[in-house]
């Protein structure tokens, strides 16, 4: 760990974290991932602050030598940045400037064509809208082209009847970025860097980086034998489009959000701290924040095609095992990205956990790699 990290400034038992930290590094010594970062906060105080393996350069092919992970290593944390468009989503409702029961098409009226004039922001918050992008999401060379790719979701046809529970891997970000344009006169990107990350004190979070930094970020490594599956589609080419200058330039709202483990685990702690501005009052209503971070829709999801329990933007725990923790983690909140990174709050031990890797598994696998770390971090806390 880092000097400047102090569990038992943060009410941690620290033989507990100890045994924590060393859960992880074993993790990675087997092979789970090549490398990563661990992060705890608790009640703002930092608790973990553990990297460890390779960063880049891990497979021989690659022509690198290999890459330390450090703490300060950035990687592309893909769909983990979620949270953060439907936090852009919360601060103009909470401002009165969006209504999210109305059609998306209210404020982005291209989009109502192809039956979708009914589909609302709320819809496209819980994954309920019935889109599904696959052939827009395959094309991933036109990413950067924004015009181009919002013409094309404007156009796009719901695969699914509205109301079914089909979790959108890039639908979501592009929509409600484009909604969020259309309100505040401002791209996502600015909106998100004026208006939240700027007076929160996240400047450390960015969609997307400049081509001169992408080859700085950690490399995406699928790991698994077979391709990864979705919606009983494989994903040929998955490694590939990951690591692309495409993917890692673009601004991707909903899978393109580059930081550290820190930055993600910040994020956290600031939501549990009531989403504080520069002056201590809350950027957010309290009662819009608890409608994004609490249970708004449950299913089991056609496109993953595991059951999921939804706030807005926001995945929630349950009873059994998850991987947030292996019991009763439904006051939890949070996101994955890929299948190989996860940041969450605990609320029931002020806690904000960010566990950032570059090994990408079959998705029933962040259970049994993520499950003991959070379990771990709640029987640490000793106050």
């Amino acid at each position: 760990m880092t000097a400047h990290a102090d569990p038992a400034r943060a009410g941690l038992a620290p033989d507990r974290v100890e045994k924590l930290v060393a859960r992880f590094r074993r993790q990675q010594l087997e092979g789970v991932f090549p490398g990563g970062q661990l992060v705890v906060l608790r009640r703002g105080v930092l608790a973990v602050d553990e990297a460890c393996g390779v960063a880049r350069g891990w497979r021989r092919e690659e022509g690198d030598a290999p890459a330390p992970f450090s703490a300060e290593t950035r990687s592309c944390l893909f769909s983990a940045g979620k949270p953060l468009a439907a936090i852009a989503v919360a601060l103009l409702e909470s401002r009165g400037l969006l209504d999210v029961s109305r059609p998306v098409a209210a404020y982005f009226p291209e989009f109502g064509q192809n039956g979708k004039s009914e589909i609302t922001v709320l819809d496209v918050l819980l994954h309920r809208s019935g889109l599904w992008l696959r052939e827009i999401e395959r094309d991933y060379r036109s990413f950067g082209d924004w015009q181009l790719i919002l013409s094309r979701v404007a156009a796009a046809a719901p695969v699914y009847p509205r109301g079914t529970l089909a979790y959108q891997p890039f639908g979501f970000g592009w929509i409600l970025g484009e909604v969020v344009q259309r309100v505040s006169s401002l791209p996502i990107e600015e909106f998100l860097q004026r208006e939240l990350l700027a007076p929160a004190g996240l400047q450390d979070l960015r969609l997307g980086v400049p081509p001169a930094e992408v080859r700085s970020l950690a490399r995406s490594y699928w790991l698994d034998d077979k391709p990864p599956r979705l919606g009983g589609e494989e994903l040929t080419g998955f490694e590939a489009a990951q690591n692309s200058v495409e993917h890692l330039t673009a601004v991707l709202p909903g899978a393109g959000l580059v930081g550290t483990a820190r930055s993600l685990a910040a994020f956290y702690a600031w939501l549990l701290a009531g989403a504080p501005g520069r002056g201590g009052a809350p950027l957010i209503r309290p009662e819009v924040l608890r409608s994004y971070v609490t249970r708004q829709t449950s299913g089991t999801d056609r496109t993953v095609r595991i059951p999921m329990v939804l706030g807005r933007g926001f995945g929630l725990g349950w009873r059994w095992p998850h991987p947030y923790g292996w019991w009763n983690t439904g006051s939890c909140y949070g996101h994955a990205g890929n299948f190989s990174t996860l940041a969450w709050a605990d609320p029931s031990t002020a806690s904000a956990i960010a566990i950032v890797t570059n090994g990408n598994r079959a998705p029933a696998k962040l259970v049994t790699r993520c499950a003991p770390i959070g379990s771990a971090v709640r029987a640490a806390c000793v106050d």
